[in-house]
């Protein structure tokens, strides 16, 4: 891949340098995952299976989709002087498609009914601190501090590292999960001591929503999309919800904003305060 190359063509066609460094940054990220695939060559099917894994996993809104899409696209058209057509791909809405929301009884609800320890820990995580699918998988004992009630997430090289609030119900509930499973490395341990698998965290969720008596199917990403919505309607600071998230761009964080339940929340009027 001759970044160089491909650089310089931008700056010919007037690009800015941000836009330039943006796409450089989306051309290394596929590059990356087209050589951990194993592929001979770049194709749609490999550029759809990529970008699909970034909305599921990482949540990307549409504007970086199409920054993706693009970047791939200008340097075969640039660098290679070939065609790769991806408009198939392009979103074709302006909204990232966020999963159903429990009304915060339901999720109250979902925790109590949930009698054992460990799928209750599952739940809490997710919801108390929004975390993604893959950072639950990822946790480690030692990313969890007790002490100073936080929780260390760790994002792979292309997202930063942040801290989420530990809250107190995990503080009372973390120590007596620890008694009765001893894991030794993660957070939650599947068989041998590895990190529990992606399935079988969804199935306890869908599970633990069937006892629970929700109609809306529950999945894990819809646990981290309560979180959100709960603390919008809170009236926690955009940013701060932003930042708790792990987005990179606020936009993506006001997709939440549509969903909140202003009516039923505690945001007060500038009037109350008085």
């Amino acid at each position: 891949m001759d970044i160089e190359l491909f650089k310089k063509c931008l700056l010919e066609q007037k690009y800015s340098e941000s836009s330039i460094h943006s796409y450089i940054v989306c051309l290394n990220q596929f590059y990356n995952y087209f050589k951990k695939s194993g592929a001979d060559i770049i194709s749609f099917e490999l550029v759809e299976k990529h970008v699909n894994w970034l909305i599921k996993d990482k949540e990307i809104g549409v504007a970086y989709q199409k920054q993706i899409l693009t970047s791939i696209q200008k340097y075969h058209e640039l660098v290679l002087n070939q065609s790769i057509e991806l408009k198939a791909i392009l979103p074709k809405n302006n909204e990232l498609q966020l999963p159903n929301c429990l009304s915060k009884i339901d999720v109250k609800n979902l925790i109590d009914k949930t009698e054992n320890i460990k799928h209750k820990v599952i739940i809490c995580l997710l919801y108390s601190g929004g975390l993604r699918l893959s950072e639950l998988l990822n946790l480690t004992i030692k990313d969890i501090d007790i002490i100073n009630n936080t929780i260390h997430i760790k994002e792979n090289k292309d997202l930063n590292d942040r801290i989420v609030n530990l809250s107190p119900v995990l503080i009372d509930l973390l120590p007596k999960y620890y008694l009765k499973y001893k894991p030794k490395l993660y957070v939650i341990e599947g068989r041998n001591g590895e990190a529990i698998n992606e399935r079988s965290v969804q199935k306890i969720i869908q599970a633990a929503g069937i006892k629970a008596g929700i109609k809306a199917q529950v999945t894990p990403r819809c646990l981290r999309h309560c979180f959100a919505t709960h603390l919008l309607e809170n009236g926690t600071d955009i940013q701060y919800v932003q930042e708790l998230l792990g987005h990179k761009s606020i936009k993506t964080t006001e997709n939440y904003n549509h969903t909140s339940d202003i009516k039923n929340s505690k945001i007060k009027s500038p009037l109350d305060l008085l």
